[in-house]
C-alpha cells in the first residue's frame, strides 16, 4: 500500500488537498469518488511529477491565447455547437500545453454535469473572477456566446494597450541594459588591462583613472556580492508579491513614483471603465460586478479604494457619492458615473471613461519616452567618455614624454 497525494473538490465545490493510503492511484481516486469528491489529481507521494505539476501551475498562460480561445469559443456556440463538442476542438487545436490541458479539465468537468462557470472558476490562473462571473451571468441570461463575446473585445483591448505600454518601454529598457553591460565590464576589464600597461611605463595616473580602478578593484573582489544581492533582491520581490499585504505594500510604492504612478494609475481606470462595462453589458449583477472588478485593476490599492466603495452602495449610496469618498478616484471618474446614473446610459458613459484613460495612458506613455531617450543618450555618452577619458588621459601623458 502507498501514499497518494490527491487534489478534489467537495459538492461545495470546495478544494481539498491531502495525503492518503491506497493501493493505487486508480484505487485512490474510486475512494475520494465513493465520498462524493470530484478528483482533479492524484499522485504518487513525493513523486517528482507532482513537484513539477506545481510549479507548472505558477505559468500564467499568455493573454493573448486567452483572447483566441475566448473568442473561438462565443463564434462556436453561436453557430450552435454544443459547448463539449466545441470544447474538445479548441483542445485539439491548442498549442499551448497548459491551455490544452485546462481546456481538457473543464471539458471533462462539463460532461460530468458541472457548468461552464463552475468549472472554470476551478483554474483561477487561468480564468480570473471577473472571466467568472461574465460566464456566469451569460448562463444566467442564455447568452453566453454574447457575453464570451464582450469578453473576448475586453481582453483584446486590454492586451492592446498593455502592449503599447511595453513596446514604449522596451527601448528605454534596451538601451538601460546595455549602458550597464559596456560600464561594467569597460570597468572591470578594459580599464585595469591598460592601466598594467601604463605603470609598465611609469607613467603617472590622473585621478579619473585612479576612481575606475579602484571601483574596478571593489567590483572584482565583491562580484559575489553583487550577485546575491540581485538574487536576494528579485526573491524577495516576488515573495513579497504573492502576500496580499507585500502587494499592496509594492503597489502603494507604484502609485507614489513620479511618471510610473500616473501611468499606473490611468491603466487601472480604463480597465475600471471597459470592464465596469462589460459587466453591464453581461447583466451581471453591479455589486457582483464590483467585486470582480477591484481585483482586475492591476493595483492592489486602488482595488481596495473601489471595495469600499462597492460596500458604500451596498448601504444604499449611488455608486457616484460611493466613488467620491475616495481620494484615489480621479473626480472626472466620478462625474461621468454621476452623468451615467441620471442619464440611465452607464454602459456608453463607462466606455468613454475607458476609451479616455486609454489615450492618456498612450499620450503619457509617449512623452515619457520621448524625454527618457535624450537622456538615456547622454548617460551612454557620459559613460562612454568617462571610459574613453580614463583611458586617453594617461595616453596623452605617455605621448607627450616621448622625445622628439
Amino acid at each position: 500500500m502507498g501514499r497518494f497525494t490527491y487534489r478534489a473538490y467537495d459538492r461545495g465545490g470546495r478544494l481539498a488537498v491531502g495525503v492518503m493510503e491506497a493501493d493505487s492511484a486508480r484505487v485512490a481516486a474510486a475512494t475520494l469518488q465513493s465520498r462524493g469528491f470530484l478528483v482533479s489529481a492524484v499522485n504518487e507521494h513525493g513523486h517528482l511529477a507532482e513537484p513539477i505539476r506545481q510549479l507548472r501551475s505558477f505559468v500564467r498562460i499568455n493573454r493573448r491565447d486567452l483572447v483566441i480561445f475566448t473568442r473561438q469559443l462565443a463564434t462556436m456556440i453561436s453557430a450552435g455547437l454544443p459547448i463539449v463538442m466545441a470544447l474538445r476542438v479548441l483542445e485539439e487545436q491548442a498549442t499551448n500545453r497548459r491551455l490544452r490541458e485546462t481546456i481538457g479539465s473543464v471539458r471533462a468537468g462539463i460532461e460530468r454535469g458541472g457548468s461552464l462557470s463552475s468549472e472554470i472558476a476551478k483554474h483561477p490562473q487561468v480564468f480570473f473572477e471577473f472571466y467568472v462571473n461574465t460566464v456566469r451571468a451569460g448562463e444566467i441570461s442564455g447568452v453566453l456566446d454574447v457575453s464570451l463575446d464582450y469578453l473576448a473585445d475586453y481582453l483584446e483591448r486590454e492586451l492592446d494597450i498593455v502592449q503599447r505600454v511595453r513596446t514604449a518601454a522596451t527601448y528605454p529598457l534596451v538601451v538601460l541594459v546595455f549602458t550597464l553591460v559596456v560600464a561594467v565590464a569597460a570597468i572591470v576589464f578594459i580599464v585595469p588591462m591598460f592601466v598594467q600597461i601604463f605603470r609598465s611605463f611609469k607613467v603617472a595616473l590622473p585621478l579619473i583613472t585612479i576612481l575606475m580602478l579602484r571601483v574596478s578593484e571593489v567590483v572584482r573582489a565583491l562580484w559575489w556580492l553583487v550577485v546575491l544581492a540581485i538574487i536576494v533582491s528579485v526573491v524577495g520581490m516576488i515573495a513579497l508579491r504573492g502576500t496580499r499585504g507585500g502587494q499592496r505594500v509594492i503597489d502603494s510604492f507604484l502609485l507614489r513614483l513620479p511618471i510610473l504612478g500616473s501611468i499606473v494609475k490611468k491603466l487601472a481606470f480604463a480597465r475600471f471603465g471597459r470592464s465596469m462595462a462589460v459587466v453591464i453589458r453581461s447583466g451581471v449583477p453591479m455589486l457582483e460586478g464590483l467585486a470582480a472588478v477591484a481585483n482586475a485593476l492591476g493595483n492592489r490599492v486602488i482595488g481596495d479604494a473601489i471595495t469600499v466603495a462597492r460596500e458604500r452602495m451596498r448601504q444604499g449610496r449611488t455608486m457616484a457619492d460611493s466613488l467620491s469618498r475616495s481620494p484615489l478616484i480621479p473626480p472626472m471618474v466620478v462625474q461621468m458615473v454621476r452623468v451615467g446614473e441620471e442619464t440611465g446610459a452607464m454602459e456608453d458613459v463607462l466606455n468613454k471613461v475607458a476609451e479616455f484613460y486609454e489615450r492618456e495612458v498612450d499620450n503619457t506613455v509617449k512623452r515619457f519616452a520621448s524625454v527618457v531617450e535624450p537622456l538615456l543618450i547622454v548617460a551612454v555618452g557620459g559613460v562612454v567618455g568617462l571610459v574613453a577619458l580614463a583611458v586617453l588621459l594617461p595616453i596623452w601623458t605617455l605621448i607627450a614624454r616621448l622625445p622628439r
